[in-house]
């Protein structure tokens, strides 16, 4: 039977009013989970009122 762990990340926007998302800096920390063997299974916007406040990403991998 197969396992799994998991694991969420968050990601907050920065800025005076919390707009700002760095692309290049989410890159970075994506592929380096990637290459640690972590998949990317779903990813969420929490907002508020219309407006992104926090974003979490859930991997998954394959436990030996």
């Amino acid at each position: 039977m197969k396992r799994f762990e998991y694991k969420t990340l968050k990601i907050e926007p920065k800025g005076f009013w919390g707009t700002k998302l760095d692309a290049d800096e989410i890159d970075k920390v994506l592929n380096e989970l990637g290459r640690q063997g972590w998949e990317l299974v779903s990813m969420q916007d929490l907002s508020v009122s219309g407006s992104s406040w926090t974003f979490h990403y859930t991997f998954k991998r394959e436990t030996i």
